[in-house]
């Protein structure tokens, strides 16, 4: 049985998770890495496994957008470095569309979520916290101070006692930072608190001391007290967490623990998943390291990325290194490998992976011609191929629709693996400067590159290009072999090279130009 239907009929026989509410969150601290996305797609197919089991099931994603900036994402810690220990909520938005940086950044995160097909009810904590849907759990949680403190010292070793902390933290009515302030009073109605200049290393508080009521959005839990606060608040039965969270004596320790004995709400199903490495290493999304998550939907169709998280168990580690790689091409083959299972329905994990890696409806189960993507990547480097030719020659017949709209796409991936991500036995770049070889190319060759130059500015269509080619050839008399010899030679300095058109367009305009204009003299 396939990994996500397992854990749905452990849940629903157990009897002990209703309603079923599935639940992830994230900090929008940066912006989010590959690695971000496993939690959010482990939890959706967890979801869909559910509805599909036969039961009422809710998916909700919370960005905990309340939480404290002590680290920011490296291409704006100069702009916004001020900001440090502010709430990600109160620091501006460095595009003028967004009214901080935590919707700039959750936004982003959201979009790419939303092309993977994460079907979640999207929420904010800062908004549940000033709406003060908090003030109850923060009341339990100060009203149990030494009892927090106690099970932070059993579970982890943490002793809070001794520097006079209580489980919350303000917004410093003085300078509007959160993560320089210390509560260490509460008298039932408000909480004393102090903005400690050396609280911490990444951000210095002000000195201010004051008393303030902690309720209605004027501060809130710290992490591991404010996440099981947020399952009761909620109503969540199911969440999932990185390994990390999972060791012993770790938040979800702390947190399970606080369910029992401080939030009186029933322990959510436990699920700690592994992570996903590029090139073996786990990414930061506030430290920049690693692909960012708005770019895998540049390099991989929606459910080929999607299929990424579903073909790997969850308790086993991912690591996807597209870079110089034969990565792409051999998930793709992975996911063909998983169409085909799911048509022949004959391999039940990996047609269930191909099933939950559709983002919206799932095709019927009937025979249908793929191109493989590594034959699209071999025939689109060929100049004298029209991939759509050459695929109805492979079929043995004409391409469908369905077809047609799969090559296009396999196209348009194909020429970004090249351009970016493949090896460099794979990779053709322009040269800096005109090759040696370009400077003995015929009179011909000259008059075809120089008219040329007109079509490159006006084209903009690899299909057209590739027509007008042809068309040019015979207009300037020349035979296509030297005619396209001649514009490898100008660009790459050798005779043969990818489709023409492509490779033309694939290219700053400006630079083939002029590259042109140079040979043709």
């Amino acid at each position: 049985m396939y990994w996500a239907d397992e854990i749905a009929k452990k849940i629903i026989s157990s009897k002990e998770y209703l309603p079923f509410w599935v639940d992830d969150m994230k900090t929008p601290s940066g912006f989010a890495h590959i690695g971000s996305l496993r939690g959010p797609l482990i939890h959706s197919v967890i979801y869909r496994a559910l509805k599909d089991a036969g039961v009422k099931a809710k998916f909700t994603f919370v960005f905990n957008d309340f939480d404290t900036a002590d680290e920011l994402p490296s291409e704006l810690k100069e702009k916004l470095s001020e900001y440090l220990g502010f709430p990600l909520k109160d620091i501006p938005s460095p595009k003028e569309d967004f009214k901080s940086l935590a919707d700039y950044l959750s936004n982003d995160l959201k979009k790419v979520m939303e092309e993977l097909g994460v079907e979640a009810e999207y929420l904010s904590s800062w908004k549940m916290y000033k709406e003060g849907k908090f003030d109850e759990v923060i009341r339990i949680a100060l009203d149990n101070g030494e009892k927090i403190q106690d099970i932070y010292e059993e579970v982890s070793g943490s002793k809070k006692k001794e520097i006079g902390w209580l489980p919350f933290q303000v917004v410093c009515e003085k300078c509007g930072k959160l993560g320089t302030t210390r509560v260490y009073k509460w008298d039932g109605k408000e909480v004393s608190y102090k903005c400690e200049p050396n609280l911490v290393k990444w951000a210095k508080g002000c000195g201010h001391e004051g008393k303030v009521s902690p309720f209605g959005g004027r501060g809130k839990l710290p992490w591991k007290v404010d996440w099981p606060a947020h399952w009761k608040v909620i109503g969540v039965t199911i969440e999932g967490a990185g390994k990390d969270h999972a060791s012993k004596g770790g938040s979800y320790d702390i947190a399970m623990e606080l369910c029992d004995k401080v939030f009186d709400f029933p322990k959510p199903f436990k699920l700690p998943y592994e992570f996903l490495l590029i090139g073996g290493k786990k990414m930061s999304s506030s430290k920049g390291l690693g692909l960012k998550a708005h770019d895998i939907t540049k390099i991989l169709p929606p459910e080929v990325a999607r299929f990424l998280f579903t073909r790997t168990k969850y308790k086993e580690q991912v690591n996807f290194d597209p870079v110089n790689s034969m990565a792409i091409p051999d998930l793709f083959d992975e996911y063909d490998k998983s169409w085909k299972a799911y048509i022949k329905d004959d391999n039940e994990n990996l047609s269930r992976s191909f099933e939950l890696a559709q983002i919206k409806e799932v095709p019927e189960r009937k025979d249908i011609f793929i191109s493989r993507f590594r034959d699209v990547v071999n025939y689109l480097q060929q100049p004298n191929i029209r991939l759509t030719d050459k695929f109805k020659e492979i079929k043995g017949d004409k391409l469908t629709d369905r077809e047609k709209e799969i090559l296009e796409e396999r196209e348009k991936y194909a020429k970004v693996w090249v351009s970016s991500y493949a090896p460099k036995d794979f990779q053709i770049l322009m040269l800096e400067n005109l090759p040696e070889e370009a400077k003995k190319l015929s009179i011909k060759q000259k008059k075809f590159l120089s008219e040329l130059t007109k079509l490159v500015e006006d084209i903009d269509s690899s299909e057209e290009l590739q027509t007008q080619l042809y068309q040019l050839t015979k207009k300037v008399n020349i035979s296509s072999l030297e005619a396209f010899s001649s514009i490898y030679l100008s660009l790459i300095g050798k005779e043969r090279g990818p489709r023409a058109a492509w490779f033309l367009l694939s290219l700053p305009k400006d630079k083939v130009i002029r590259r042109l204009q140079e040979a043709s003299k």
